[in-house]
């Protein structure tokens, strides 16, 4: 009997919950979600569905476009226009916190407004038009065709999350992008604009001149050192002029003796190998002194006296001492060395990986660490055609003007090269992408808090862009920095449901 009566309640108590469970859950109220932009803001507007006679509470989030922060003060009215009839206005003081205007609205008749929120602050000011506000009448039903509204996307990063980081989003912009890579480079001399002075003779350095001092600008023909002649006259002007003139002698007596064997010769008092013997004896006479007759021209310039004098073969600057005054120096020693850096050669180090999409060579830019804003050669000169074994790379030189001197010969340099160019192309700033298993992707924010991650397919990049061939559209606003934290919540969170409300 007992078991009999158990029964009876477990099946009655089931009953009951079936009966709870056939009543009409209360209508969820359904939530509504825009976002419009200006030039200056970006408004995003969460609301319930007005109704007609019903207070409906709007939650405004407002932030400036300049450095995409919340609006922290600032009066905010809103002004709610239906079709016919009288306006509903409201006034917000203050925000009820940083980018965050609450308030309750009160339509007395339904349809759809267009609303206009003008904000009036210190710092920051602006009016934006929110349009198709739809209330409903008292009977639940619209009398206007009720506009269907879709958040879009399926990432969720709310507006308090984009406040608190370096978060940006914006439309891709259309302009010239060109595709390049970055090189090394250093600056070295021109080709005949570096030059080592050395002592034609042996000497002393005399203490009459003194030497230039490193850093100093020289101009062409300046005297730079003189040289006093040695005690001992081996390797000396002495040793020089004695060493020509026997040489010259030398000269005279093998032309002697080969005219006299060409005669020989031809009256064939001798075999032939006796003039050709003459000959290159003539020519081994030559080739002694034809060096020896040019130092001797070239001495008679910078000789004053018995010493030897060095000038300044163009203007420029001395960048090395190798000796001082009074020390004693032997021929063909340095002693200094000078460079005019008035116009510099740039060499680029291009990967030998590159040199086969080289487009533009003459189209370079480059930038030096320490020197501020970037600079251009004037010309190309030459490409190397020998790749360097050691660093894989073939040097491309190009010509720099340097009136201003700002450029020290021995700086690095980034050197950008361009390989091509696109006219009129939609660009994203690098930053913009993200690559997965070789396919990039972008975030699209399709409402204020709504995001969807894109695919996207890339063309040329350079100077930092990147060209967007297909995946998004003009009017398209994309995560332009912070797209990390983006992908972060993309993998953490799904879209919430729109029932829920707003954690606020």
């Amino acid at each position: 009997m007992k078991y009999i009566v158990s029964t009876f309640l477990v099946l009655a108590l089931l009953a009951g919950c079936t009966a709870t469970q056939k009543e009409p859950a209360a209508q969820k109220t359904e939530t509504h979600k825009k976002t419009v932009w200006t030039a200056k803001a970006e408004l995003f507007m969460e609301y319930d569905e007005p109704k007609q006679g019903n207070k409906t509470m709007f939650l405004l989030h407002l932030t400036d476009l300049r450095d995409f922060k919340p609006v922290s003060e600032g009066t905010l009215t809103l002004t709610f226009r239906p079709e016919t009839g009288e306006a509903v206005i409201v006034k917000i003081d203050k925000p009820e916190r940083p980018g965050i205007f609450k308030t309750d609205v009160t339509f007395n008749q339904p349809g759809a407004y267009t609303m206009t929120a003008s904000l009036r602050g210190k710092t920051f000011s602006d009016e934006i038009i929110v349009p198709d506000i739809d209330v409903i009448g008292k009977e639940g039903k619209h009398d206007e065709a009720h506009h269907e509204e879709t958040a879009g996307g399926d990432i969720s990063f709310l507006k308090e999350q984009q406040w608190t980081i370096d978060f940006m989003a914006g439309l891709p912009a259309k302009q010239q992008v060109f595709s390049s890579f970055i090189a090394t480079g250093e600056v070295i001399p021109a080709a005949n604009a570096e030059a080592t002075l050395s002592a034609p003779l042996s000497g002393t350095l005399s203490l009459s001149k003194q030497l230039p001092y490193i850093g100093k600008k020289v101009v062409k023909d300046e005297l730079l050192a003189v040289i006093d002649p040695p005690i001992s006259q081996q390797g000396g002007l002495g040793s020089l002029t004695a060493s020509y003139a026997e040489a010259k002698n030398r000269v005279v007596l093998a032309q002697n003796e080969h005219e006299r064997a060409k005669r020989l010769y031809e009256a064939k008092a001798v075999p032939k190998r006796r003039l050709e013997e003459a000959e290159l004896s003539l020519e081994s006479a030559k080739a002694a002194f034809e060096p020896l007759e040019r130092s001797v021209q070239e001495m008679k310039q910078g000789v004053s006296g018995n010493k030897v004098i060095l000038k300044a073969p163009f203007s420029g600057t001395v960048v090395e001492l190798f000796t001082a005054n009074g020390k004693a120096i032997e021929a063909g020693q340095p002693v200094l060395r000078l460079i005019n850096t008035s116009t510099v050669w740039l060499k680029a180090n291009v990967p030998a990986t590159e040199i086969g999409s080289l487009g533009n060579l003459d189209k370079a830019s480059f930038t030096i660490p320490g020197v501020e804003g970037e600079m251009k050669p004037s010309r190309l000169v030459t490409v190397n055609d020998v790749v360097d074994p050691k660093t894989r790379t073939v040097p491309v030189i190009f010509e720099v003007g340097n009136s201003a001197g700002r450029l020290k010969v021995g700086m690095f340099a980034d050197v950008s090269i361009r390989t091509g160019h696109a006219e009129n192309a939609l660009t994203l700033p690098e930053e913009a992408f993200f690559e997965d298993e070789g396919r990039f992707f972008v975030f699209i924010q399709a409402q204020g808090e709504a995001f969807e991650r894109r695919e996207v397919k890339t063309g040329i990049r350079g100077s930092g862009l990147v060209q967007v061939l297909s995946g998004v559209k003009e009017d398209e606003r994309v995560v332009l920095r912070g797209g990390y934290y983006v992908k972060l919540a993309s993998l953490s969170s799904r879209m919430p449901d729109a029932h829920a409300g707003h954690g606020h």
